[in-house]
């Protein structure tokens, strides 16, 4: 099996490094990314409250959003504090909002983990119960000891061993099986060895025990008693949810699930009613360093933390902290290049709300002034920008001001702004691409979603309602992204059959050689990764850079000595070509041929 599967994975790694992306799969996927709803679930907000009211200051909340704007590729996309059990403050790097849901990748294993936590308290489960006693009809003479010995407990703390990860499961259909036919690589709980699998079968062990999936048995048991707005999760192809990954809730729930056990496993309604959710014992588990590896200690499919903090994390910078020395929750979602759990981001976080000395345990004097500097900042930020700086208070417009103006010459035209530069530059032009496999979404969500495309066809520029649109060509259907200069400007793309809220950040500005270019991120606010065009205006013609952030390119350097990894690029006999390939499939140029607009 283990032969078979590498394999397979060989073969679909050459063929996304080619371009022949044609029928990846041998069965028919079906999209999967829903479409963001509020109208049957929305969700019952944590009370609110002033920085102040809780001890914090917001002078204080100001300097933390303007540093978090400041660390390079820290990629911030939504901040929420949580105090005392009540939401203090709240903010999103547009076109980045806490009312959207957003991707979770990993961190929504704390919420499989979860699940697991509930049988186990009604009884229903025990955590040295063998996987063998669970699924025995994938136990046969064939199976090892190794295998045999696997227990729910390896599961949550990522000590199985076993060698089936992400990468094999986007080939096979019965991850079930293959999970237990795969290689244990040691001894079942001696090693830690994280690997999203193991939570995917925490989620069949569930539908397994229960009967239903892990959303339906979560909803009356957490997501109602919480008031969870809308979530959704990606299954296997045979209906399971991924456990590991794949899914999307609302930030602010995110915060919900660790305000659960920072609080011990109680619920403490905003009508003024509790509620034990979770046992004591399990929160206690749960939180408590189980194992360590190289990137931290680990729970139970969470990440402890020094001083009794803990941390739901998910890859490029998603967290769900809680800091039981302040009585504070924080989320933050971000499209940052870390894989796992420490980040530039983070450090800060930590730094901040694990000191006791940063916050007063009684409320403050109101401060007005504060609240509204931190109101200003806040409602103005922009995702790829730093925070903009205060708006200074209008001055009054004195008699000989006034009398200066009717008898001084008028000033000289202000300089045309970006928008009017792109528009004057590109507006009415239209270009083909050729020999392009490159598309609008990044390739890290063409792989996750296994939404591959045939790539740029044509892109044309033109002016609607006074706002310049990119009108961009890909698998014979047009999608419409207005370029808005000041603030990004939402809209929806239906692109592979799956819907995405989309923006544009813009900006003009110039090359090396003082050339102008047009560089867009094209932000995607239900997901951590952004596409990065750059339209060079040369006088030759147009080229255009794709690039994407995080950076896939980033990702296989961070990976580089797994043996994993390395493999792949074993597939081209020439190394350095290998290389070459990796380097032309994640950041192409091309060279765009002008045409007439249609």
């Amino acid at each position: 099996m283990e032969l078979k599967s590498q394999m397979k994975a060989l073969n679909y790694t050459k063929r996304l490094l080619t371009g022949d992306t044609d029928r990846m799969l041998p069965w028919q996927e079906e999209p999967q990314k829903p479409a963001f709803s509020q109208q049957n679930r929305r969700a019952v907000p944590l009370p609110r409250s002033t920085p102040e009211q809780q001890g914090v200051s917001s002078a204080q909340l100001e300097q933390l959003v303007r540093q978090l704007a400041e660390i390079p590729g820290a990629a911030v996309h939504n901040l929420i504090v949580i105090r005392h059990g009540r939401r203090i403050f709240s903010a999103g790097f547009a076109p980045y909002s806490p009312d959207l849901w957003h991707v979770t990748h990993s961190l929504c294993k704390s919420v499989t983990g979860t699940a697991i936590g509930l049988l186990w308290d009604e009884g229903n489960l025990k955590l040295d119960e063998p996987l063998s006693a669970l699924f025995p009809e994938h136990i046969n003479m064939f199976t090892s000891r190794r295998t045999r010995m696997l227990t729910v407990r390896n599961l949550l703390a990522m000590c199985s061993g076993v060698n089936f990860r992400e990468a094999g499961a986007v080939l096979e259909k019965d991850w079930v099986r293959s999970f237990f036919e795969a290689e244990v690589q040691f001894e079942p709980g001696t090693r830690f060895d994280y690997n999203s699998m193991n939570s995917y079968l925490l989620a069949a062990i569930v539908r397994r025990r229960t009967g239903q999936s892990v959303l339906e048995y979560l909803t009356p048991r957490l997501f109602d008693p919480l008031g969870f707005g809308p979530v959704a999760w990606e299954t296997c192809p045979l209906g399971t949810e991924k456990g590991g990954w794949g899914m999307y809730m609302m930030p602010e729930d995110m915060g919900k699930l660790a305000l659960l056990y920072l609080n011990g496993g109680v619920w403490h309604s905003p009508d003024g009613t509790s509620r034990r959710i979770l046992s004591e014992s399990w929160v206690r588990q749960a939180t408590t360093a189980r194992i360590r590896g190289e990137q931290g200690a680990y729970g139970y499919q969470m990440w402890p933390l020094e001083g009794g903090a803990f941390t739901l994390n998910g890859m490029f910078g998603q967290y769900a902290a809680a800091f039981p020395q302040t009585d504070t929750v924080v989320v933050l979602n971000s499209g940052s290049a870390n894989l796992f759990t420490d980040s530039p981001a983070f450090t800060l976080l930590k730094k901040i709300f694990r000191d006791p000395a940063s916050f007063s345990e009684t409320a403050l004097p109101d401060d007005p002034p504060a609240a509204q500097r931190l109101a200003r900042c806040s409602n103005r930020l922009v995702f790829g920008r730093t925070a903009p700086g205060d708006l200074p208070a209008a001055a009054p417009l004195r008699w000989y001001q006034r009398l200066a103006q009717k008898l001084l010459p008028p000033p000289p035209p202000a300089a045309p702004t970006e928008a009017e530069t792109a528009a004057r530059l590109l507006a009415g032009r239209s270009f083909t691409a050729r020999d392009n496999r490159a598309g609008l979404l990044p390739l890290i969500v063409q792989c996750m979603q296994g939404n591959h495309t045939p790539g740029l066809q044509a892109v044309s520029f033109v002016m609607e309602a006074d706002t310049l649109t990119m009108r961009w060509q890909e698998n014979n259907q047009v999608y419409a992204l207005p370029l808005c200069f000041d603030h990004p400007c939402p809209c929806v793309l239906e692109i592979g059959g799956e819907e995405w809220r989309a923006a544009a950040v813009c900006r003009m500005t110039h090359d090396e050689d003082d050339h102008p270019v047009l560089k867009l991120l094209v932000c995607l606010p239900e997901h951590s990764s952004t596409r990065i065009l750059k339209f060079f205006l040369l006088p030759e013609g147009v080229q255009l850079q794709f690039d994407e952030s995080p950076s896939m390119l980033g990702a296989l350097r961070q990976m580089e000595g797994n043996p994993q990894a390395e493999m792949f690029l074993q597939v081209f006999k020439d190394i350095s070509f290998a290389r070459h390939q990796v380097l032309q499939f994640c950041c192409p140029r091309l060279e765009l041929q002008e045409s007439s607009p249609s």
